[in-house]
């Protein structure tokens, strides 16, 4: 069972929405989904679900949804989930900090490597890194490469 980070997801709804998330908002999408109060990471099935609910929300953005609604547009359109899937994968990459590297190198790789290994890495690559430093998608497929040579 494949899980995501909810800041990961956060930000790919947002990108879905083309607006900022307000936190209140946030947390009222995440009880609709049915998601636990204090989960920081959510099954796939509840990620497609809230983007889904991004995407109802841009279109009318007024309008109150029911889980049923969210169940019912995404079973209505057989490649949906095929481009939800696709804006997780890219909400993976987009956003992610320095820190989190180890995390999307042991999910695309299956290798588990510490942030120590990540610094003598870079070092040896003559590239800097920080833990606390936002990377962006080309610098991530990079260390995905590196991670897999």
């Amino acid at each position: 069972m494949e899980k995501y980070p909810l800041d990961w997801l956060k930000t790919s709804c947002e990108q879905v929405y083309c607006h900022p998330i307000a936190e209140r908002t946030w947390r009222k999408w995440l009880r609709l989904c049915q998601v636990p109060q204090y989960a920081r990471e959510v099954v796939k099935e509840q990620a497609m679900w809230l983007l889904t609910l991004a995407y109802m929300k841009k279109l009318e953005p007024n309008k109150k949804f029911t889980l049923f609604q969210i169940k019912f547009k995404l079973s209505g359109n057989p490649f949906a989930e095929l481009h939800l899937a696709e804006a997780i994968y890219n909400a993976c990459y987009t956003n992610a900090v320095g820190k989190d590297l180890p995390e999307i190198i042991l999910r695309v790789t299956g290798k588990q490597v510490t942030v120590r290994t990540l610094y003598r890495w870079a070092r040896k690559q003559q590239v800097t890194f920080k833990a606390s430093k936002r990377l962006s998608r080309p610098e991530v497929e990079q260390w995905i490469r590196w991670a897999a040579a």
